[in-house]
């Protein structure tokens, strides 16, 4: 998974410089669109995780599904080793999450 994920990541960022190019060198309009949408879809599938996980506390308490289309963002919370991405991930969950309910590591994400 880390070997994908880091591909992706060198792939996505060599896209966005040559699309930079595009925009600087050529001032195409559509460079510019596919450029914020390249940059904009990745940050709201991040941001929309938190929200996700708080509907999901409550109506779907097995979190099946949450750890099913977030895999990538649940690999990073229970895989890696401590860091401030990892704090950072459960903190942002934590916050519209009930009171009582607890993040269970050896299904993903499961409230308890």
């Amino acid at each position: 998974m880390a070997l994908a994920l880091s591909i992706f990541g060198v792939a996505f960022a060599a896209f966005c410089v040559w699309l930079t190019v595009r925009i600087v060198n050529r001032k195409e309009r559509w460079a510019k669109w596919t450029l914020a949408a390249a940059v904009a879809v990745p940050a709201l599938y991040i941001l929309s995780f938190g929200p996700t996980c708080w509907v999901s506390s409550r109506l779907q308490p097995s979190g099946k599904a949450v750890s099913a289309i977030y895999s990538p963002i649940v690999w990073i919370m229970w895989e890696q080793r401590p860091s401030l991405m990892q704090r950072v991930l459960f903190e942002y969950v934590e916050l519209g999450v009930p009171r009582g309910h607890i993040l269970d590591p050896n299904t993903g994400i499961e409230f308890h």
